[in-house]
């Protein structure tokens, strides 16, 4: 599973906060064994690791108990992976560097964005159907100059935005042409070990070809059309 479309399931869980201590606490203790193993560091006694585990658990609690508990496993995952910076083994300093990493990173600042735009896309008033594709016009022209400035980026709402498209007749690629977008992306798997169903892939590889036939769209284009 894409880790944005992991991160956006975990946004849905309740924060920590709301959690029993003691529950969270538990699953500190089993996250921070996980990571020990998969970095093959020597694994501690379970005390030790029951007392790190509960001065963690007490900071998220005090400093960031809007976190999810799935949001830990990302973090760590990513700590693991330098994302936060070189780390000398792994103990309290290291893991409060890294909560305080992910609490500020561009990952999920830009995966909640992605979550208030498309709760923005769903909360277009029904007023009429010239009303919400002027609104729909306004937030196809801002991702179309975001994309025109940063190529390399990721589009947010690039399916939804790419239906419109379609729908409307601006976007006209045949069978063929969405076929071969899918083909470019039937190796896809996820970056981590979790299991992702056959399904779910295959729906991540239509998301991945809707975002690049609209990047070929826009490519094409030096203006909208139905930009002022």
């Amino acid at each position: 599973m894409a880790l944005d479309t992991r991160l956006k399931i975990a946004l849905r869980q309740p924060p920590i906060i709301q959690l029993d201590s003691e529950f969270v606490t538990g699953r500190m203790i089993d996250l921070l064994l996980e990571t020990y193993v998969l970095l093959g560091f020597k694994t501690p006694v379970k005390e030790d690791v029951s007392v790190l585990a509960a001065k963690l658990v007490s900071d998220i609690y005090e400093n960031c108990g809007f976190l999810r508990l799935e949001e830990i496993s990302i973090c760590f995952e990513l700590g693991a992976q330098e994302q936060f910076g070189d780390y000398i083994g792994l103990n309290y300093r290291t893991f409060h560097k890294w909560l305080k990493g992910y609490k500020n990173s561009d990952l999920r600042y830009r995966v909640i964005k992605q979550i208030e735009q498309e709760k923005e896309v769903k909360a277009l008033p029904a007023v009429s159907r010239e009303y919400n594709e002027e609104k729909m016009n306004l937030l196809i022209i801002r991702r179309f100059h975001e994309y025109k400035n940063c190529p390399d980026l990721e589009i947010p709402l690039a399916s939804i935005l790419y239906k419109d498209l379609q729908s409307r007749g601006f976007i006209r690629n045949s069978l063929e042409e969405k076929l071969n977008a899918m083909a470019q992306f039937s190796r896809w798997r996820p970056q981590n070990t979790l299991h992702i169903s056959e399904d779910d892939r295959q729906a991540m590889i239509k998301l991945k070809a809707q975002e690049w036939l609209l990047k070929q769209y826009f490519n094409s284009l030096v203006r909208l059309p139905f930009e002022s």
